[in-house]
């Protein structure tokens, strides 16, 4: 079980120019860490956690990440961050600013982090980043900003853009929930948990591949039963951190910078995945990268399946590490 540690980045400063005197950072590490003769860590790896996840993500990934496996933690020692905005790091729901915390952009996100790795764990140079959905809109920030950091990407269920689907729905997530007359401006003292509820239902209609919704429910009750399991994760969630998240990936939309990333990638991508379209927002992508190979591979999980299916790339990956 992985155990959380912190870091605190002092001063950090927004892309807007705001400034927190104190950014706090969740994380959680595994595997053997490597040292060279002036004690820096030469063997580090970064996981990065999707839209609702946090530092215990990778363990959702344990078919590919762990002992003996595609990311071998024999080998590499494994860091994975909560990230900014995401309860256990600072976010509206955690820091005393509440509603004056800063809108924050996927390059802050990724920027706190360059910082902890670098400041906090004294990292020059990394092994590799792999990014989940979210994860992945960040993993190519790095790409782009900090190319000599890393020596791979591996980017799965993401792209350098949201489809103009996606956009509209995390758009209307954030109106039920602003709409909302328990939402009170953000100003709530009690979490509006039926909102948050309808967000979470919204977002189950386009996550999973298209027959699932069909296949794996014998009933109109025992789909309403599955919507209400999901409908129970939203408990956790804090609405200002959600509409705060979703308006960071409204941002997301990298266009023609993705082509200046050399580093060479690896693209996982879930051929009826409705959350990130392969043909609108996967291809073009791999296509635009300077250094790629594209694994591709059908989940009746869709977006979900980057994880609950991700053993289905562990050979794709073993073979392209190899290779690097």
């Amino acid at each position: 079980m992985l155990e959380p540690e912190y870091y605190t980045v002092k001063d950090f400063q927004f892309e807007s120019g705001e400034i927190i005197p104190e950014l706090k950072l969740e994380y959680a590490t595994q595997g053997i860490k490597k040292l060279d003769n002036e004690g820096n860590i030469t063997n580090a790896f970064i996981y990065l956690h999707g839209w609702s996840g946090d530092y215990t993500s990778v363990e959702n990934l344990s078919s590919v990440i762990g002992p003996g496996k595609a990311i071998d933690t024999n080998q590499y020692y494994v860091i994975s961050p909560t990230a900014l905005g995401a309860p256990g790091s600072s976010s509206p729901s955690t820091s005393p600013l509440k509603t004056e915390f800063p809108s924050y952009t996927i390059k802050d996100m990724v920027n706190a982090h360059y910082q902890f790795l670098t400041s906090g764990l004294g990292i020059k140079h990394v092994k590799g980043i792999m990014g989940t959905s979210m994860g992945g809109f960040q993993a190519l920030h790095w790409g782009i900003w900090y190319a000599d950091f890393m020596d791979f990407l591996v980017l799965n269920g993401t792209s350098h853009r949201i489809s103009n689907r996606m956009y509209g729905m995390y758009h209307l997530m954030n109106q039920i929930i602003t709409e909302d007359s328990g939402y009170d401006d953000g100003h709530y003292t009690e979490n509006p948990v039926r909102v948050m509820e309808k967000s979470s239902h919204l977002g189950f209609l386009w996550s999973l591949a298209p027959e699932n919704y069909e296949q794996c429910f014998q009933s109109r009750n025992e789909f309403l039963v599955g919507v209400g399991e999901r409908e129970k994760d939203a408990h956790q969630w804090d609405a200002n951190d959600i509409v705060w998240r979703n308006k960071a990936l409204l941002d997301h939309d990298l266009g023609d910078k993705i082509s200046k990333i050399t580093v060479p990638s690896l693209v996982i991508a879930i051929n009826k995945d409705q959350i990130v379209d392969f043909n609108f927002c996967v291809l073009p992508m791999y296509e635009a990268l300077t250094d790629s190979q594209l694994f591709q591979y059908d989940s009746i999980w869709g977006h979900y399946g980057c994880v609950r299916d991700i053993q289905k790339s562990e050979d794709a990956i073993k073979k392209f590490i190899e290779l690097i």
